[in-house]
């Protein structure tokens, strides 16, 4: 005989969706007999179920020792300088302008800064002016292409890679005369193109990338035009900010045949800021001399220290 007293009308049986068999079918009208039940009654299933969401409840409440994320606020913090994921901020991309002291190349410092530098887009910005707002206003930066005129500054008793514990950058050049514009980066090496000056900006881009989010670093002559419409198009749709940006390196691709390798060509490149801190910190003086071509050439050096 079926046992009445279980038996729950139609308008008061469970919908709830199956789950592990637990349940039979949405309603069926003897959904809390006791054959269903494997021989539990009603009660005992409820004790149960309570008795499982208190357990799953303590548990959670207990601390979590020794765990990296015990916290939820820790998922939010920086690492190594850089934003947090999912944290809204632009691409940061450093343009260092080749140039050298002397009167001819300091009237094309002012013809750069009168064409592409001069856009009316307060997305560039001297390098000064980026640091500015990094340290005042570091989640409202508007400056998204910091520039500087990179310059060897030591003089000739100085190497022409920076290779010494002597400071890495100077206030002025090797005649001790500063650019009235304030957008120069003097570095304390002999003014070379080939052999030390990229190496030794790299190490100065990476130090200050890793204080201030800088996500890329460019190389360019002060004889090339830039298109900074095009620079922001691309950077924007196709350079990803860190840490997603990891041994990235890009510009107008060149064979070598020597190295058996692609660099990428002198006139405009750039490269990620870990592969910056790579060629600079990470392979010693001996290991990019060994790396050069028997005729150092500035651009394809640069592909070989980073392949």
């Amino acid at each position: 005989m079926r046992n009445k007293s279980l038996i729950i009308p139609k308008s008061y049986t469970t919908t709830a969706p199956r789950k592990r068999n637990i349940l039979p079918d949405r309603g069926t009208r003897n959904v809390y007999s006791t054959k269903n039940m494997g021989g539990k009654s009603l009660p005992n299933i409820l004790i149960m179920y309570c008795a499982v969401a208190l357990s799953v409840v303590s548990l959670a409440a207990l601390p979590q020792r020794g765990r990296i994320l015990s916290k939820l606020a820790d998922s939010l913090h920086a690492f190594q300088g850089e934003s947090p994921i999912g944290a809204p901020r632009p691409t940061i991309f450093l343009l260092g302008i080749f140039s050298m002291s002397g009167e001819e190349k300091a009237e094309k410092r002012n013809a750069i800064r009168k064409t592409y530098l001069d856009i009316g887009d307060e997305r560039i910005c001297k390098l000064e002016e980026f640091i500015r707002q990094a340290e005042e206003t570091p989640n409202k930066r508007i400056c998204q292409v910091p520039y500087t005129f990179v310059i060897g500054a030591g003089g000739k008793f100085r190497p022409d890679d920076h290779t010494d514990s002597a400071t890495l950058t100077l206030d002025t050049d090797q005649y001790g005369d500063a650019d009235i514009e304030g957008d120069c980066t003097y570095l304390n090496i002999r003014e070379n193109m080939e052999t030390g000056k990229s190496p030794t900006f790299m190490k100065f881009a990476a130090l200050i990338s890793k204080e201030y989010g800088i996500d890329y670093i460019s190389k360019i002559d002060d004889d090339s035009v830039l298109s900074p419409h095009l620079l922001f198009q691309f950077i924007n749709d196709d350079l990803p900010i860190a840490p997603y940006n990891r041994r990235m390196y890009g510009g107008a691709p060149v064979p070598s045949y020597m190295h058996d390798s692609i660099y990428a060509s002198g006139q405009f490149y750039f490269v990620s800021a870990d592969l910056a801190n790579y060629v600079a910190n990470v392979l010693t003086p001996d290991d990019r001399k060994n790396l050069m071509h028997s005729r150092p050439t500035e651009d394809c050096d640069m592909g070989s220290f980073v392949y």
